[in-house]
This record gives C-alpha cells, structure tokens and sequence, in this order.
C-alpha cells in the first residue's frame, strides 16, 4: 500500500461520518458525500486487495476527479459543520497523492529471459 492510500481512506471515513450525522436530514448533498466517501474508502481497500497498480490508481483517479465536488459541498455546509469539508480535502489529497506516488508495493517483477548479446562487428571484417 502506497503511503497516502490510507489518508484517502482516512478522508473516506470522515465523508461517510459528515453525511449521517448532519443535522439538517439526509437529503441530495448527503447522498453525494456518501458515494464520494464510499469511493475515498475504496482507494486503500482496492491496494490491498490488488495484485497490481491499475486497480488501485483506478479509483485514485476517481476519486480525484469527483473529489472537487465534495470540497465544494463541504464548503456549502460550511456553516457550523467543519467536518465535511476537512473529510473532502483529506479525500481529495490523499487520493491525488496516491496517485502521484509511482512505487508498486507488493508487485512482483515479471520474468523476462534474458537471451545473448548479438556478436561485435569489427570495421576490419572482410564479408
């Protein structure tokens, strides 16, 4: 696991609190903080779960490309209820830092066989 998959999950986590412990009900802007933080939860479950890097830089990329709407809407809800937007900016970053990590943990490298080098060539060789 990368090192900012779990601040993303972190982030995930804090959307998913946000959304059910509004005090206002649970209408539209909820239903997006929860599929958003349902997402952000994904980016280090999928890196476990994964054998390889494009799983997991999938949902990273999804998360960073909807994770704008969740800062804004956590900026909306921003009257007396901090914790969405803190959740979306963790989501948002750690996703994007995820995704800037190139590391591979856990990755095997594949067995390519190694044949001969091809023989000199001398400029004095007669054909």
């Amino acid at each position: 696991m990368r090192r900012a998959e779990p601040v993303a999950g972190l982030g995930g986590v804090g959307l998913l609190v946000a959304a059910f412990t509004g005090g206002a009900g649970f209408g539209p802007t909820d239903v997006v903080l929860v599929a958003i933080g349902l997402l952000a939860l994904a980016v280090p479950v999928v890196s476990l779960a994964a054998k390889g890097p494009a799983a997991p830089m999938a949902v990273a990329v999804l998360v960073s490309a909807f994770g704008w709407i969740a800062v804004v809407l956590g900026a909306i809800r921003l009257t007396g209820e901090w914790l969405p937007l803190a959740a979306a900016l963790v989501a948002w970053v750690g996703s994007w830092l995820s995704m800037r990590d190139e590391s591979t943990p856990g990755a095997a490298a594949p067995d390519i066989p190694r044949r001969p080098a091809p023989p000199k060539i001398t400029a004095n060789a007669e054909p």
